[in-house]
């Protein structure tokens, strides 16, 4: 009888182990462990383009397409981002954006904001100069 208790006790806790180790692992994947953000470089901004929003209405925008390699030197990849006409974000071909990319492939990449203060494009160099 004392052993039947034991082992239920213990699977109990086993199983509660797995549930919280899993809770665990989900807050970790929400939080961006899968993403990193790099610096990318607008390339064109077509627009104002007529189309539909993502709720379905129709709609103006203005379309930005950007050029980024990976933290890795992997690449060159392609984001967009459709901006509405009446945004007061405004972006210029050569402009420098932070790009924000899924690590595990497909790459889908999102732009973030621009930025003028980024040191480079594309993977990070050894800081060691080479002779």
């Amino acid at each position: 009888m004392t052993i039947v208790v034991l082992g239920c006790f213990g699977l109990v806790l086993l199983v509660s182990a797995c549930i919280v180790a899993e809770v665990f692992a989900g807050a970790r994947r929400r939080r961006g462990l899968g993403e990193e953000k790099t610096a990318g470089r607008v390339v064109k901004v077509r627009g104002p383009v007529r189309g539909q929003g993502e709720d379905g209405a129709p709609t103006e925008y203005v379309e930005v397409v950007v050029e980024y390699y990976t933290r890795h030197g992997e690449g060159p990849f392609v984001a967009t981002r459709r901006l509405p006409m009446a945004s007061r974000t405004l972006y210029a071909a050569e402009d420098r954006v932070i790009v924000s990319y899924d690590v595990r492939s497909p790459r889908r990449g999102r732009v973030e904001g621009r930025v003028s203060h980024w040191p480079q494009l594309g993977p990070r160099r050894s800081p060691v100069p080479q002779p």
